[in-house]
C-alpha cells in the first residue's frame, strides 16, 4: 500500500478553532476606545493650532480658526492680502495652506455636560473663546491680546470620554483629558 500525506479534516478543524479563538482574544483589543478617540480629536486640533499660529508668524499676517459647534467642524483662514481683516473667503482659506476644514471624527463632537472647567479657564459653553473663534496676530499671539478659551471635545457613544483643548493668552496650545474626575 502506498502512504498518503495531508491534514484529516479533525485536524484541519482544530486549526480553525484555534485560530478563531486566538482572533477573539486578539481583536478586540485593537479597537479604540471612546476616550481615545475624543483624546485623538484633542491632539488633532492642537497641532493643527499650532499650524495656523505657525503660519501665521511665517505669513508675518493675521490667521483664524473658527469653530462651528452644530457642523462639528472648525475652519482655518489666513489674511492673504495683509489688510488686517478676514472675511472668511475661499481665497482666505486657501492662502492658508495647511488645512481648510477639518470635520471632528464621526463620534466625536464639540460639546460638553456638567463637568468641571478644565483649571485656569473658567466659563460657560463648549466653545469659551469669544465668537467660537481665535485669532492669531503676525507674532503668533491672540488677538486680541490677551484672548484665551477652551474648545471641548466629547464622545458621542460615551459621555464621560471628553478632552479639551485650551489656548492661553500668550497663544500657548494644551490638550487635555478628563479622567477620573480631575483634568491632566
Amino acid at each position: 500500500m502506498q502512504s498518503r500525506r495531508g491534514f484529516t479534516l479533525v485536524e484541519i478543524m482544530v486549526v480553525v478553532v484555534l485560530i478563531g479563538l486566538s482572533l477573539g482574544i486578539v481583536v478586540p483589543r485593537f479597537r479604540v476606545s471612546e476616550a481615545t478617540k475624543a483624546r485623538q480629536a484633542a491632539d488633532q486640533l492642537a497641532r493643527d493650532l499650532e499650524a495656523v499660529r505657525s503660519r501665521a508668524l511665517a505669513a508675518r499676517s493675521l490667521a483664524r480658526v473658527d469653530f462651528d459647534v452644530a457642523a462639528g467642524s472648525y475652519t482655518a483662514y489666513l489674511d492673504d492680502n495683509r489688510d488686517g481683516t478676514l472675511t472668511q473667503s475661499a481665497a482666505e482659506t486657501a492662502a492658508l495652506g495647511t488645512f481648510r476644514t477639518r470635520a471632528l471624527a464621526a463620534d466625536v463632537q464639540i460639546g460638553r455636560d456638567g463637568e468641571p472647567d478644565v483649571p485656569g479657564y473658567p466659563a460657560q459653553g463648549s466653545v469659551t473663546l469669544q465668537n467660537s473663534r481665535v485669532d492669531f496676530d503676525s507674532r503668533g499671539l491672540t488677538t486680541p491680546l490677551g484672548v484665551s478659551g477652551v474648545v471641548y471635545l466629547r464622545s458621542t457613544k460615551d459621555s464621560s470620554a471628553l478632552a479639551a483643548v485650551s489656548i492661553s493668552a500668550a497663544a500657548g496650545i494644551r490638550a487635555w483629558v478628563y479622567r477620573e474626575g480631575s483634568w491632566q
